[in-house]
């Protein structure tokens, strides 16, 4: 290794005082290196070569850029690791530092330029033919100071550029009218006839569809009719009680009875036997007698309180619970009330649905004349009850068909020959705006027989001066807020409640922009 050249102390402090840092990137070349040289105010330079990089590991690249540096009156020094790199820099005199610390304590090599001795190598000649051509298709570039000139140039060019897009593009503005107006409330009758084929405007008629469909209804209903059958005899238990100490036998048919004057009397029915002994008790169903039947024989708890005969003597009764089942029953029959109920119900019925049906079949804006759905037909083998006048049955029932009619009227229709109805409130330089009316249909007035209906449709809504969008547009591109309102205001009838309102984007931009197409306008009707 060759003795590092050494330098006067006092000029070394003051070399490394005016010391370098050119730190590389990854993608650095020999040529970008060169050029970055060039921007360098200073007397020594430092490489600081990255780790791993690919590049600038031809001993040629290494000279190519020590001359540049040498022709700029630089020193030139290396931090580097890589031991191909360090080898080509030792065989050029270049000092080679691990770290940038070490690179300012210690002095530095003078490099030399002269390397390539084998003058007459073809392919080091070859290869540094190369380079010069690299290297002059690159001089023909601009030089470094001028590139930054250029770039600075473009960059502003650019800058203005985007700001005069910007203020003729960008910007974007609102403008709200609202025209004078007037309301309408009109009244328009119109004849729904079904012989027509097309509107009528001027007399204000319009087709109409007749349309009939069978339909069925099953209705049932409790029956009125009562009649009275015989009555039912009250049943119930009674408790006996023993009093002796021997078994006592209770026939059947035993009579029992309440107390009082007017007792009532029951009967049992089974045989039963109570056991010997005092207090010992049994239970025994009865029955009223016949002549107690109905509610007489219901009897409350404690009532019955005698048994007929000897019996009373040795045993005592009594029943805990009521007796009950005791009443006058009654047959429900059916009436000539009923028959007429059930038709009443049947024809309801249908009707409602028949119109169900049509409204489901309705396509559009069709709707259905209310009081236009009726019975046409009716036969007496579509008419069936479930049981006749007189008949015994909780309740009877009807399945009942007709054929039905009804008057179908298209709306859309409707509103066009509703709309005429305008005609004379518009005068010219007036407009009706189609969202600004509503229609809605009012009463039903007459129903005729073969289905010619006539109705009322009421339009309202309000009628306001025309306006050109595009004419506002241009009479306020480019202007500034205020002006554009004041312009407005003179040149447009506007109503005097709401006077024009302007939103401009960005906020701050107090003009319209220069651009119609970027100017919307909006017409508002109060």
């Amino acid at each position: 290794m060759r003795a590092a050249y050494r330098v006067a102390p006092g000029l070394f402090n003051t070399m490394t005082s005016n010391l370098h840092i050119l730190r590389l990137e990854p993608y650095d070349d020999v040529v970008s290196i060169r050029d970055r040289l060039t921007f360098v105010d200073a007397r020594r330079v430092l490489l600081v070569w990255p780790a791993g990089a690919p590049g600038l590991r031809r001993k040629l690249d290494l000279l190519l850029v020590q001359r540049q540096a040498a022709r700029l009156g630089m020193w030139l020094a290396l931090v580097c690791a890589d031991p191909t790199v360090t080898a080509h820099a030792h065989d050029l005199n270049i000092s080679v530092f691990d770290s940038v610390d070490t690179a300012r304590r210690t002095a530095w090599q003078r490099p030399r330029s002269k390397v390539f001795t084998a003058r007459r190598d073809p392919a080091a000649r070859a290869e540094l033919a190369e380079i010069v051509a690299e290297q002059r298709e690159r001089s023909l570039l601009p030089t470094g100071h001028a590139r930054a000139i250029l770039r600075w140039g473009l960059f502003a060019g650019g800058l203005l550029a985007l700001v005069i897009a910007f203020f003729l593009a960008a910007p974007s503005a609102t403008v709200t009218l609202t025209p004078a107006n007037d309301q309408v409330y009109v009244r328009v009758p119109i004849v729904a006839d079904p012989d027509l084929v097309d509107i009528d405007i001027e007399n204000y008629r319009m087709p109409a569809a007749v349309v009939s469909l069978e339909a069925t209804s099953h209705v049932t209903v409790q029956s009125s009719g009562r009649e009275t059958a015989s009555a039912s005899l009250a049943q119930g238990l009674i408790t006996v009680t023993n009093t002796t100490d021997q078994p006592v036998v209770i026939p059947l048919g035993s009579i029992v009875t309440t107390s009082g004057t007017y007792p009532t009397r029951f009967e049992t029915l089974i045989e039963t036997t109570i056991p010997a002994g005092p207090n010992i008790t049994t239970q025994v169903p009865i029955q009223a007698l016949a002549e107690y039947s109905g509610a007489a024989g219901n009897v409350d708890p404690g009532a019955i309180n005698r048994i007929e005969g000897g019996l009373g003597e040795i045993i005592a009764v009594t029943n805990p619970n009521a007796t009950f089942g005791g009443a006058a029953q009654e047959y429900a029959t059916v009436t000539a009330d009923d028959h007429a109920r059930l038709l009443v119900l049947g024809r309801q019925q249908v009707l409602q649905r028949a119109r169900d049906t049509l409204l489901h079949q309705l396509s559009g804006d069709q709707f259905l004349v209310p009081g236009s759905v009726v019975i046409i037909e009716e036969q007496p083998e579509w008419t069936i009850y479930s049981a006749i006048v007189g008949d015994t049955a909780e309740s009877v029932s009807l399945d009942f068909r007709a054929r039905v009619q009804a008057v179908v009227v298209d709306e859309q229709q409707a509103r066009q020959v509703a709309y005429s109805g305008l005609a004379p409130y518009i005068q010219p330089g007036l407009e009706v705006s189609p969202d600004a009316l509503r229609f809605t249909r009012g009463d039903i007035q007459q129903i005729e027989p073969n289905g010619r209906v006539m109705f009322l449709m009421i339009v309202e809504g309000d009628i306001a001066v025309s306006i050109d969008e595009d004419a506002v547009r241009d009479r306020v591109a480019g202007a500034n807020v205020g002006e554009a309102i004041s312009r407005l205001q003179r040149e447009l009838l506007l109503d005097p409640d709401h006077p024009p309102e302007i939103d401009t984007w960005p906020g701050w931009y107090n003009r319209l922009p220069v651009l119609p197409v970027r100017i919307s306008v909006r017409i508002e009707t109060p």
